[in-house]
């Protein structure tokens, strides 16, 4: 390495803006995000300049590094002012045998006289990278003592340690360190286009820039074009001149201002300054050197030495900043943040930075695999920020990245260093055994791979258990959306009361976001909110849905996000709120309770993906309280009119409801289903579930018992799998496990429930289900064949421990597919004959070309014809038919 310095979305208001005051109304309606909206287009521009400015240089530099010089002739250099200086002649090397001494001074090399240095056109290096093995080069030289100059022909040969007596590990290693730009350019680019409105993104993507400058300029860059070489040339120094000064100006801004930065403040804008001042004046050779201004008063050396001395002044002074801010927080969540980062600049950067001043101040040859363990320590400063960003939202970026950027820069970057590092470790065991045994010994490969293999063993395992402390030290709180939605369906479906379902959002909510304030309302009667958790001031201890703040919430599935001045003069306005999140009941414009949040204590704004959290919290929130509602509702009157028919009818309008109030519309699947109890209510239960993309649930049970009893056990299951259907998509043993599982604590030991579950694709007409322990549904084919979905589990809540399987098949037009209870197939006549499944078959087949409503009314017609007595169970059916 040559370079010394390698080392929102706001809405509206409920008010509306007539109500507002003027100054009031403009200050909520010019939010950030409209006014950085109109900078937007020239922010993404200077984006794609960037980019393109940083791309074109790396893509540059990992060619021409691959192109370095393959020969030599055996001597060293120096450069004077207007020839090159022989140091150094190797023994037997093609130098000696031309006669090259030490001192010797080359003034022209193939006819071509040495430019002055100045120019910054090394012609050696230039002739050099254009020559092979068995070349002729023709030197003149002046040599002390001879009057007149020499001429001198010498003959190209291989670099040692190159070509055929390379070893693979070497290989491996130049290809990743010819590769040093990638990881960089990925981290910073990415961070940049997601967060282009951003301060602190755009300092990161400019630091980075200035790290891909680090390595220095390839020797081979002198046979590229003029316009690239210029244009490479004037980069590396533009960029290069500012790495210091940017990476302490990052740091002293992010991601706040460290105690040094608030003690000098025109320290970051001096710094900048000062690396323009000793750095351009290189600006056309690609090297660091000081302005001509400055060249009349400084010598060579004195500026080469104020170069490194503001160099690695200026990196310590960024690390030391961060660790500051590290020190100086009291805040857990922005501790959490920087830990990863402090650590991962601080072991990336140090190493290189401490070995590269070694190389300037002392001269230090440094090793090959010394440097190569350096850069890939230094690979960990972008890799950190990586981690930062896509395990706990530093820069708010999207979620999106969870699900690319985290694979690919988190989970498998660290996987890959470690190998690297590995293998390499083992092609230098196989080099050391070698030595050790005796010569033509064919021991010395399979000992060092075995060492080999053993390391990157154990390497693995110390990799899975760091990661797993790294991510119980830094990020214990940071839950995403499907620890938060597991957490609340387990949890939920065991309150009872208002004041248990308040404490539990808020103790969930304020572990996961961490808002600086935060109280829960929940519905008390009279179109009135009363605060459940969160101690609010005396004034707000309850309030109104149809007042100022609140009227426009029972309309929206989203949480609203509000600027302070929007509050002024509600009822909301001690609260001091910042993100309102409403719980909705079953049907439109019902506002059960509302969560509301201060600002977050790491003053981010509330993103995209925390209001998509917010909002399916709330949205099981309100299943929950229409559970509990139903469960006060129905203890009341069974308390007040035992058993009566007005207790009866008000618990059966209550569980109609819970059932579906319409079948759903599909592209290539008629559904119909329907419910007939023996009392006023029961426990079958059957539900139609969108699973979003065209994919639907289809759900029947039967609790065993009837009654009252099983209307509450038929309840608990519902809201067991509404809560947690959307996990049905990505794993349905999982969703099946979880509702056993709970469905098992919250019951008698003797009651359990056999279920059919199937999730339909409209795309792709597949349909994927379990059957536990219910009677197999009958899938009649377009050509009259009969088909049984047989069990796949046992039933539901009558064993702790409890797994299943998952069956498939494909549906075709014309096929019906028939789910019942056993009320349908057990119906009697008077002779205690049973209706049974070839009656029911017969009745599919000859109404197979009918809607699913039709072929539904003529099955459950059928039945009662054929049972004219009293009902004995409860008849539940859905009609599926594939069109």
């Amino acid at each position: 390495m040559q370079n010394p310095a390698c080392g929102m979305d706001y809405t509206n208001p409920a008010r509306s803006r007539a109500d507002m005051p003027a100054a009031v109304a403009q200050s909520v309606l010019a939010t950030p995000a409209t006014r950085s909206h109109k900078y937007r287009p020239a922010l993404f521009a200077a984006a794609l300049l960037l980019a393109l400015t940083a791309i074109v240089y790396s893509a540059a530099w990992m060619y021409y590094i691959r192109r370095e010089p393959t020969v030599e002739i055996g001597i060293d250099t120096n450069y004077l002012a207007q020839a090159i200086e022989i140091t150094n002649v190797y023994q037997d090397s093609p130098a000696e045998k031309a006669g090259l001494k030490p001192h010797d001074q080359i003034t022209a090399i193939n006819g071509v006289t040495v430019p002055p240095q100045k120019t910054g056109f090394d012609l050696l290096q230039y002739i050099w990278v254009k020559s092979g093995p068995g070349d002729k080069v023709i030197l003149r030289i002046e040599r002390p003592g001879e009057a007149n100059p020499l001429t001198l022909t010498a003959t190209f040969r291989a670099i040692k340690g190159q070509g055929d007596t390379k070893t693979l590990g070497r290989t491996v290693a130049e290809q990743i360190l010819g590769s040093y730009p990638v990881l960089f350019l990925i981290v910073g680019l990415t961070v940049l286009f997601l967060r282009v409105d951003n301060r602190d993104a755009w300092l990161l993507a400019m630091v980075f820039a200035s790290f891909l400058t680090a390595p220095g300029l390839p020797r081979s860059l002198l046979v590229a074009p003029d316009g690239l070489r210029h244009f490479l040339f004037a980069f590396h120094t533009i960029v290069g001149g500012l790495l210091p000064a940017l990476f302490y100006f990052f740091f002293a801004v992010f991601p706040t201002r460290s105690p040094i930065d608030r003690k000098a403040p025109w320290l970051k804008w001096l710094l900048p300054g000062i690396g323009i001042c000793l750095g351009y004046g290189g600006v056309r050779y690609g090297d660091l050197a000081v302005l001509p201004f400055l060249q009349t008063v400084l010598s060579q050396r004195t500026g080469h030495n104020m170069r490194l001395v503001y160099a690695y002044g200026t990196i310590l002074l960024g690390i030391l900043s961060l660790i500051l801010n590290l020190l100086g927080t009291s805040n857990p969540e922005a501790r959490r943040k920087l830990k990863v980062i402090v650590w991962g600049t601080a072991v990336g950067v140090t190493p290189v930075a401490v070995v590269k001043a070694a190389e300037d101040t002392v001269h230090l040859q440094t090793p090959f695999w010394l440097g190569f363990f350096c850069v890939m320590l230094l690979f960990l400063f972008p890799l950190s920020f990586a981690y930062a960003v896509v395990k706990h939202r530093v820069m708010d970026v999207p979620v999106l990245l969870k699900r690319s950027a985290r694979y690919f820069l988190v989970e498998r970057g660290f996987v890959f260093l470690i190998l690297a590092i590995s293998v390499g470790a083992t092609f230098w065991l196989a080099q050391v055994f070698s030595r050790l045994f005796s010569a033509g010994s064919k021991a010395a490969i399979p000992v060092g791979a075995t060492f080999g293999v053993l390391l990157i063993s154990g390497a693995t395992q110390v990799h899975r258990r760091v990661r797993t402390r790294l991510d119980r030290a830094f990020f214990r709180s940071s839950y995403d959306a499907q620890q938060i939605l597991e957490n609340l369906a387990a949890k939920t479906l065991t309150v009872s009361s208002r004041e248990g379902l308040a404490a539990l959002l808020h103790d969930q909510i304020q572990d996961a976001l961490h808002p600086s304030s935060m109280y829960v309302y929940l519905e008390a009667g009279n179109r009135q909110l009363q605060a459940y958790a969160g101690n609010p001031p005396a004034e707000a201890m309850t309030l109104s849905t149809s007042g100022n703040g609140l009227a426009e919430l029972a309309d929206r599935s989203e949480p609203l996000e509000l600027l302070p001045e929007a509050m002024h003069g509600t009822q909301l306005q001690p609260l001091h709120p910042e993100c309102l999140v409403p719980i909705r009941g079953s049907s439109e414009g019902q506002l059960q309770g509302v969560a509301v949040l201060g600002p977050r204590l790491s003053e981010e704004p509330y993103s995209t993906s925390d209001k998509r959290l917010l909002a399916s919290v709330a949205s099981q929130a309100g299943i929950a309280m229409r559970s509990i509602t139903l469960a006060e509702k129905m203890a009341a009157t069974m308390e007040a009119e035992r058993r009566t028919e007005q207790e009866m009818q008000f618990a059966r309008q209550v569980q109609s409801r819970l059932l579906p109030q319409q079948a759903p519309s599909l592209k290539t699947l008629d559904c119909a289903g329907k419910c007939i109890q023996t009392r006023a209510v029961g426990g079958d239960y059957y539900d139609f579930l969108d699973l979003g993309s065209g994919r639907l649930g289809l759900v029947l049970a039967d609790i065993s018992g009837k009654g009252m009893s099983a209307a509450l056990l038929m309840a608990n299951l519902q809201a067991n799998l509404r809560s947690q259907y959307a996990l049905a998509l990505e794993d349905i043993p999982r969703l099946l496990r979880s509702v056993n599982r709970l469905f098992y604590k919250n019951t008698e030991n003797n009651n359990y429930a056999t279920t059919f579950f199937a999730v339909y694709d409209d795309e792709s007409q597949r349909l994927r289900y379990v059957n536990c322990g219910h009677n197999p549904p009958i899938l009649v084919r377009a050509s009259g064949a009969v088909e049984h979905l047989g069990a796949t589990a046992t039933v539901l809540g009558l064993f702790e421990e409890w797994d299943c399987s998952v069956a498939e098949l494909e549906l075709a037009a014309g096929d019906v597919l028939v789910i019942y209870t056993d009320g349908v197939s057990e119906a009697a006549d008077d002779k205690e004959d049973e209706f049974g499944e070839t009656r029911l078959i017969e009745v599919t087949r000859s109404h197979q070309q009918h809607s699913a409503d039709e072929i539904l009314d003529a099955v459950l017609a059928s039945v009662q014809g054929f049972s004219q007595g009293e009902q004995a169970d409860d008849m539940t059916l859905i009609v599926a038919r594939c069109r």
